[in-house]
């Protein structure tokens, strides 16, 4: 499949331009681009703008709401509590944050619940967000149900996508973290394999009669996918289910989907190093772990041990320097966005949209 080089800056102008062109002021467009083009900086390009045409199609179908405002339910000590109002995830989830960052700043710490949103992107993104302000942090959210339980055959479960992160050292800055959904195969991987006409490998998804399969067309349609490690890998599913969807009294099973409003809850906690002791001392423990991580005798034929987060901190600074290569049908998809929305006329494609300023 063909690809289309653009610079990060270029991509932001862009997605920043279509959600205004939604009906977005320019601070909502401002946190919507920041969110995708992050996540496809950081290369988890299976969350960033591929998903730009679903999160039009949220604003367009009324699937969110187009003037929701963040309520706040509960703010009592190191505790929030938030209501959503049923705006778009990737805006009213970023403005949550915003506020747990404000109240662990406050606090050492914040425990925060969000109800009443929606599909609010990459987990690792809010995560990654807050390690910049100096906290540890973990990030969950229940999803639409696209996984059955082990044994089962229908899909219950959403895939528990969730991330921890911890800020890194001074030799080794770059925060330790991981950001992963709980299936054995992302949805967006599934629909990446579906769009470029590949299977997906074995021992991934089942289909509607809990068979083995290889094809993202019936798993996506009929199928379900399976969690990573098992029976392992479904227990954190049933954990991370809970802390985003019991605690925050949101939807669960059947009652979350991807086609009608679904009540999505997400589960944040922040934690000041700090608070555990002298800041300098933690830095040295991250960057001496690290060490002790990378050094370690290594298996033949490996060049090199790898720390999690390392290859989202080097995808960062290759798309600072190299810029990102978007598959040309997401990179028209794009297009096709700016037609509906008025941005461009009928007919014209994604290299019009390169000189936007």
């Amino acid at each position: 499949m063909n690809k289309v080089n653009v610079s990060v800056g270029q991509l932001y102008k862009i997605v920043y331009k279509l959600f205004l062109s939604m009906g977005y002021d320019e601070e909502d467009s401002a946190y919507a681009a920041d969110v995708l083009v992050e996540t496809d900086r950081r290369g988890v390009d299976t969350h960033g703008v591929a998903r730009l045409d679903f999160y039009h199609w949220c604003r367009d179908s009324g699937r969110v709401k187009k003037d929701a405002k963040l309520k706040i339910i509960n703010s009592a000590a190191p505790y929030l509590m938030v209501d959503a109002d049923d705006g778009m995830g990737i805006i009213m989830a970023h403005r949550a944050v915003d506020l747990a960052i404000q109240k662990a700043e406050e606090w050492g710490c914040c425990v925060m619940g969000v109800r009443n949103s929606n599909h609010f992107g990459a987990a690792g993104y809010y995560a990654a967000k807050c390690v910049e302000r100096g906290f540890i942090a973990m990030v969950s959210s229940n999803s639409g149900p696209i996984l059955a339980p082990i044994g089962g055959k229908e899909r219950i479960h959403g895939n528990s996508p969730w991330s921890v992160a911890l800020p890194g050292g001074n030799r080794h800055s770059d925060p330790v973290m991981f950001d992963m959904a709980c299936s054995e195969l992302s949805r967006g991987k599934l629909e990446t394999a579906e769009r470029e006409g590949k299977q997906v490998q074995p021992g991934c998804a089942i289909d509607r009669d809990g068979r083995p399969s290889v094809d993202p067309a019936e798993i996506l349609e009929h199928g379900s996918l399976l969690p990573f490690g098992g029976i392992k890998g479904y227990c954190i599913i049933v954990l991370m289910e809970a802390l985003s969807s019991l605690l925050t009294f949101s939807s669960f099973g059947k009652g979350t989907n991807m086609k009608d409003s679904d009540n999505t809850g997400h589960f944040v906690l922040l934690l000041d190093p700090r608070q555990f002791g002298d800041l300098s001392a933690y830095k040295k423990s991250i960057d001496e772990y690290v060490d002790t991580i990378k050094n370690s005798p290594r298996a033949p034929d490996v060049e090199e041990i790898i720390v999690p987060g390392e290859l989202e901190a080097r995808a960062i600074r290759r798309h600072n320097e190299h810029g990102l290569d978007l598959d040309e049908a997401i990179a028209e998809s794009l297009a096709k966005v700016a037609v509906k929305t008025g941005l461009l006329e009928k007919g014209r494609g994604f290299e019009e949209m390169l000189g936007w300023s």
